[in-house]
């Protein structure tokens, strides 16, 4: 008989082994879309429920190169640093709209190099899900083999906890974007002035040459 509890910590164990391949170790080749594809659907096949399940997809690819959440390919050939953004997008695209997910993007690889940033990311992506499944295991531990209705309370309370993680990143991204196009207005406010201060003083010296 099938084992919700077994089958669960298994795919635990499973998820605490888990880690992003490092920036240097991506291939350093140029590739065509199916392969980009096919390797992230590999690298990421732990989280699919089926072999049927994509991760990613062409028209996916096509409209985070669209949306510049990451660079054109060049003559239609991606690159390690396709690959490693695009495996960052579909891991926060789960909880954050992309929008969101550019606003990040944008701010953590802005002159910084770009190994540092996904590996920094990798990292972290372990580090959390060992945590998560840590409090998982925890909690399993106190409930009985297929008992559905404590583990679909198991579900909803740690639902509930991922939703107000979510709701506070969320919170944090509008803020910090509401904080930058202040700085972006006052600048351009800035700018403003100086033209027209400019403007008077090359008046005013037309001016006394007239005189």
């Amino acid at each position: 008989m099938f084992d919700v509890n077994e089958s669960l910590k298994n795919w635990l164990h499973k998820l605490d082994n888990f880690k992003l391949i490092e920036y240097s170790k991506l291939p350093d080749i140029e590739l065509y879309m199916d392969q980009i594809i096919t390797i992230i659907d590999r690298q990421l096949s732990l989280f699919s429920y089926s072999s049927l399940d994509k991760m990613i997809t062409s028209s996916m690819v096509n409209n985070y190169v669209k949306g510049n959440v990451i660079p054109s390919p060049l003559a239609k050939k991606y690159n390690r640093e396709h690959l490693a953004l695009l495996e960052e997008v579909i891991t926060l695209k789960q909880v954050l709209s992309i929008a969101e997910i550019k606003q990040i993007i944008d701010t953590n690889y802005k002159d910084s190099n770009k190994s540092d940033v996904f590996d920094e990311f990798v990292v972290k992506y372990k580090e959390a899900n060992q945590k998560a499944s840590n409090v998982c295991k925890d909690k399993l531990a106190s409930i009985s083999n297929n008992d559905v209705k404590g583990l679909n309370h198991l579900a909803l309370e740690l639902s509930l906890i991922s939703n107000a993680y979510i709701t506070i990143a969320k919170r944090i991204l509008y803020y910090t974007n509401h904080y930058e196009a202040m700085l972006e207005q006052e600048q351009e406010e800035k700018e403003k002035k100086n033209k027209i201060h400019k403007k008077k003083d090359i008046d005013s010296n037309y001016n006394e040459a007239d005189e």
